[in-house]
């Protein structure tokens, strides 16, 4: 954990320039979007007031890197208001645009709450649990993970707890940029799955894009419930929504995450 903490904090080079790094024994083959999305977060926080909590970020990832070169990511303030702040990120390795992330931050206001609903599932302690598909690659263990995996009207459903292993600092900043890691793991599994392909065999598939609304504040040191769903997977394009709650049931976040996925003949 405190690797993955030391990876996200970007180096300033100006005011809205910063300088990030990636590991090469955590992401040996390329760069690792959920990382990514997460280094330019955490630049866009540095440029606003701390009152402002992020409360949506969308990141389009144009194309992927080597894990050995150094990323810019150059900040634009879109934004400042009194109740809302926006900054645009465009992150380049080797003069190539490789990302750009848009977030927006939004000062803590009270309002009448709604929410689905939590899943009926058995406790993080409880029931018949496994670990997801290679739980020791790179970021992933940073944090512990029990899954499972059900079929509903021929969709799949990917269902998770995950907690850190290790302390994590209390700052809902960092703990957002973390969460932001987090919600890259498996994300595109049920759209591969769905269409009947092994995500281990000679699959591929690329994070497009991907979008977090953040609707509390993360309760990151505890289990948190992630549930991943298919939606469609038409012209090699997969989309997966995903819900994640606390412990108590409360939601706390919603992702959606597009893919190109091919299989072994191309399609």
């Amino acid at each position: 954990m405190a690797r993955l903490i030391t990876l996200i904090e970007p180096e300033a080079l100006d005011v809205d320039r910063f300088r990030a790094v990636n590991d090469p024994e955590l992401t040996p083959v390329r760069l690792f979007g959920g990382l990514i999305a997460a280094q330019a977060l955490r630049a866009a926080q540095r440029t606003v007031p701390a009152k402002f909590g992020v409360h949506s970020l969308h990141t389009a990832f144009l194309r992927t890197g080597p894990p050995d070169v150094p990323l810019t990511l150059v900040v634009h303030r879109s934004r400042d208001g009194r109740s809302f702040a926006s900054r645009t990120v465009t992150v380049v390795q080797s003069n190539q645009v490789i990302c750009i992330l848009t977030a927006s931050f939004h000062v803590e206001e009270p309002s009448p709450v709604h929410e689905s609903p939590m899943p009926i599932v058995p406790g993080a302690e409880e029931g018949e649990w496994s670990p997801p598909l290679d739980p020791d690659w790179g970021p992933q263990r940073a944090f512990e993970h029990r899954g499972r995996l059900q079929k509903v009207d021929g969709a799949v459903i990917r269902q998770y707890w995950t907690r850190p292993v290790g302390p994590v600092p209390q700052d809902p900043a960092l703990r957002a940029c973390l969460f932001t890691v987090l919600t890259d793991f498996w994300a595109m599994l049920p759209a591969v799955e769905s269409i009947g392909l092994d995500p281990m065999g000679p699959t591929q598939h690329i994070s497009l894009d991907h979008s977090i609304w953040f609707h509390r504040n993360i309760p990151l040191s505890e289990w948190i419930l992630v549930e991943q769903k298919s939606v469609a997977t038409v012209n090699s394009r997969g989309l997966v929504f995903g819900s994640v709650f606390s412990g108590d049931g409360a939601t706390i976040a919603s992702v959606a995450q597009e893919a190109l996925i091919r299989g072994a003949e191309g399609y």
